[in-house]
């Protein structure tokens, strides 16, 4: 077992502390983007979900000419991150099973900052395997995951859960995500059952901020503009914030001066090209 002892712990939450982050992105999170948004000032940035079967006793390769890292398996890449990311880049993994995630984690730990935990994604494939937003219903279930990780693991476990329609019943979740010694909880602000569309409801994190402090707390949902960052925080409490739909419409968004989405478009072409 690797339990954290508690001066590496608080430096592991510290990293989770005013922040400014690029959320996980089905289809979009990928090493380009991920790059791209440290370049233009993300302070952390979250790999789309991985399931944890897929990338559990994957081959690791290095391409010595672009100083790319990849995972794969049966001739397949699952997985590609960079030597200039591994401090800053948080593996996002769906799991439903405590063992299947530690051999997941175990794989990719020495090329990444942290793990995360998924608990939100209220996708079909992801609740019907048990995962994503399932987990919020099987608090057993989840909390048994993240003891697995948070203590034999070398880097800090993290959780992104979404909010249930009973404040409650969130707040109480919250508290048994908190006492498997994460090192912090990001909250979607939105039901499983809400869309994008719908607005985020920031005033629901208020209570969890204040019932799980000093565990950083993230806030995700609508942070579309770099001045959403502050309101937010005031008015939440947040630690810290992660952008989605934000960073898809101009990955600039992390600068307080962003650039035109033209500048970001080539900047990403170069970025990919290298990647």
């Amino acid at each position: 077992m690797t339990v954290p002892d508690s001066e590496k712990h608080q430096a592991w939450q510290d990293r989770y502390r005013n922040g400014y982050f690029l959320a996980p992105m089905v289809r979009v999170g990928t090493l380009p983007m991920r790059l791209l948004s440290l370049h233009y000032g993300a302070d952390l940035v979250w790999t789309c979900e991985i399931i944890d079967k897929s990338i559990a006793n994957c081959l690791r390769t290095v391409n010595d000419q672009t100083g790319v890292i990849s995972y794969s398996k049966d001739g397949r890449e699952i997985f590609t991150t960079h030597k200039d990311e591994k401090s800053r880049v948080v593996f996002q993994m769906g799991s439903a099973s405590p063992d299947t995630a530690l051999e997941a984690a175990r794989t990719i730990e020495n090329d990444v900052a942290g793990i995360d935990l998924n608990c939100g994604c209220p996708m079909k494939f992801s609740v019907q395997g048990g995962m994503g937003a399932a987990l919020m219903e099987d608090p057993d279930r989840l909390c048994a995951i993240l003891e697995a990780l948070v203590q034999n693991v070398s880097v800090p476990v993290t959780c992104k859960i979404r909010v249930f329609d009973d404040e409650e019943k969130t707040i109480e979740l919250a508290r048994r995500i908190a006492a498997t010694g994460i090192s912090a909880l990001t909250v979607h602000c939105r039901t499983r059952y809400m869309r994008p569309r719908e607005k985020a409801m920031w005033h629901r994190l208020n209570r969890i901020v204040d019932e799980l402090s000093p565990l950083p707390v993230i806030l995700n949902g609508d942070i579309c503009h770099f001045d959403d960052v502050q309101k937010a925080r005031e008015s939440t409490g947040a630690t810290s914030v992660m952008t989605a739909r934000g960073a898809i419409a101009n990955p600039s968004i992390f600068r307080k001066e962003s650039v035109s989405v033209l500048e970001a478009t080539v900047e990403f072409v170069k970025t990919a090209m290298r990647a």
